[in-house]
C-alpha cells in the first residue's frame, strides 16, 4: 500500500509542483540542489529504514514493553541486543522477532533519522538553494522530530489507541515530506550536466 502511495505522491508532485527548470533557474541553484541531493539520498535511506522497522515494533507488540525513555528500563543498551549482535548469523531472527532488539533498533534508527535530517537542513542553509527547495528541506527535520516525540509519548503512555494511530499517521506524514524533498531537489535537464557538476565541485 505504501509503495502505491509513494508512486501516487511522486507523480502528483511532478504534476503540481514547479518543474526543476522553473525551480532551479541558475547553474548555482542547480549545483546547490545537486550537493544537497547527495546528502538527502543517504538521509532518505535512514528515514525509510526507520519507517520499515516500525511495523516490526507493532507486529511484536514491542511498544508495550520497556515503557521508559531514554533508557530501556535500567539499561542504555539492552542485554538482548548485545547477545544478538555478538552472534548475528545464528540469532538473525531476533532482529525481527525479539522485543528488546526490535524496539532498540527502532529507537536508534529514529535518533539517526533526526540527526541526519537536521544535518541536511543545516547544510542546505549554507547553500544558494531555490526558496521552494530550501523551505521543504527545513520542514523535513520538523516532521521527523515530531514523529520521534510522538513515538516517545506513545511508548511512555503504554500505547493508547489514539496515540498509536497518530504515530502511524505520522509515519505517512514523514514519508510524504521525504518525497517532497527529493522531488524539490530534482535537477533540471535543460542545464548542461557538465556545468552543474563543475559548479557543484566548486
Amino acid at each position: 500500500a505504501l509503495t502505491l502511495y509513494c508512486g501516487c505522491v511522486w507523480y502528483s508532485l511532478a504534476l503540481l509542483r514547479p518543474s526543476p527548470e522553473a525551480m532551479h533557474k541558475t547553474a548555482e541553484a542547480a549545483a546547490a540542489a545537486l550537493r544537497c541531493r547527495r546528502l538527502a539520498l543517504p538521509a532518505a535511506g535512514v528515514v525509510a529504514l526507520t519507517l520499515i522497522s516500525g511495523p516490526f515494533v507493532a507486529g511484536n507488540d514491542a511498544g508495550r514493553a520497556y515503557n521508559t525513555w531514554p533508557k530501556m528500563i535500567d539499561d542504555w543498551v539492552p542485554p538482548e541486543w548485545l547477545s544478538t549482535v555478538s552472534m548475528p548469523m545464528t540469532k538473525w531472527r531476533h532482529f525481527f522477532e525479539e522485543t528488546a532488539v526490535v524496539q532498540f533498533n527502532h529507537r536508534c534508527l529514529a535518533y539517526t533519522s533526526v540527526g541526519s535530517t537536521l544535518a541536511l537542513a543545516a547544510y542546505a542553509a549554507t547553500q544558494p538553494l531555490a526558496p521552494g527547495a530550501a523551505a521543504v528541506v527545513r520542514l523535513l527535520p520538523l516532521a521527523v522530530g515530531g514523529q520521534m516525540c510522538l513515538g516517545i509519548a506513545t511508548l511512555l503512555l503504554y500505547v493508547p489507541i489514539e496515540l498509536g494511530v497518530a504515530h502511524q499517521a505520522g509515519g505517512v506524514v514523514v514519508l510524504t515530506s521525504l518525497l517532497t524533498v527529493l522531488s524539490a531537489l530534482r535537477l533540471p535537464v535543460a542545464l548542461p550536466v557538465a556545468a552543474v557538476a563543475a559548479a557543484a565541485a566548486a
